[in-house]
């Protein structure tokens, strides 16, 4: 069976105010207005409006399954607690949702939705920009039996064997899931205790250099749709802050990192190829 990721999903209080940034920082493709999507020519990154009672910045991602018959008897042989749950109709690409043992939430989509599952991916000659998404980063209390879901479930693999920092790297073949530890104690300077959840994106760029330019030309020209600026100077939200970051800058992907204008973290490399 494959299984491969198609979307990442964030709940935003302004989608077009995000969709611009993501646009002009990352060179991401589509509709600027409304809410909806941005794509990469592989994964979809969808902005929905957020409302009341929904929570903020990274919500969900998604998959499509070759085969659904099969995730369903390994969620019942294997892992009997986890649900599947249908999406509403003009939820137009994803038919059922679904999570992991530790309540990460994802879509699955599959060939029996017909039209109503193609998608961006499923045009081969759809190139991926220059500058798009690497990996998906998730935070648990125990990464090795969340990734063990992923790899009993939908046949995601190992890109590399996890190392003494309990980090486990998953795969479809393009993307990679990272699955971090989460700890109540790192967030012990650092302020607001973050529980385990998606944590960040991670996105490849051609130059590094090339990436700082354009995003400071970008902040110039619409300081409006630029990161979010935190003006205040107390030393205590300075060290608050520095904590956040030491922890982010764990990720081993991360040469530098950010925020969007609604807060969500994101980090970026340079490719080396």
């Amino acid at each position: 069976m494959t299984a491969q990721l198609t979307h990442v999903a964030i709940s935003a209080i302004n989608p077009q105010t995000m969709k611009t940034f993501y646009q002009g920082v990352f060179g991401l493709r589509g509709a600027i207005e409304g809410g909806g999507f941005l794509n990469d020519g592989y994964v979809q990154f969808a902005f929905n409006q957020r409302a009341p009672g929904w929570q903020a910045g990274l919500d969900h991602f998604g998959f499509e399954v070759d085969n659904l018959d099969t995730v369903k008897e390994r969620l019942r042989d294997l892992y009997p607690k986890v649900r599947l749950t249908t999406r509403p109709a003009h939820r137009k690409y994803v038919g059922l949702a679904t999570h992991d043992p530790e309540g990460h939430v994802f879509d699955l989509t599959f060939r029996e939705m017909g039209d109503k599952a193609v998608h961006v991916r499923g045009d081969a000659a759809v190139e991926r920009t220059e500058r798009h998404i690497h990996h998906l980063a998730m935070r648990a209390l125990d990464p090795a039996h969340v990734a063990r879901f992923y790899t009993d479930v939908l046949d995601l693999t190992h890109a590399k064997e996890p190392g003494e920092d309990g980090v486990h790297h998953l795969t479809d073949g393009v993307m990679i899931l990272e699955i971090l530890p989460w700890a109540i104690t790192d967030y012990a300077e650092a302020g607001i205790v973050e529980r385990p959840a998606l944590d960040h994106v991670g996105f490849s760029v051609e130059s590094l250099s090339a990436y700082q330019r354009d995003l400071e030309a970008f902040v110039a020209e619409y300081p409006e749709a630029g990161p979010w600026l935190d003006r205040r100077t107390e030393e205590r939200l300075k060290s608050e802050r520095g904590a956040r970051n030491d922890l982010l800058a764990t990720c081993e992907y991360c040469e530098t990192h950010l925020w969007d204008p609604e807060c969500v973290f994101f980090d970026v490399h340079e490719r080396k190829d």
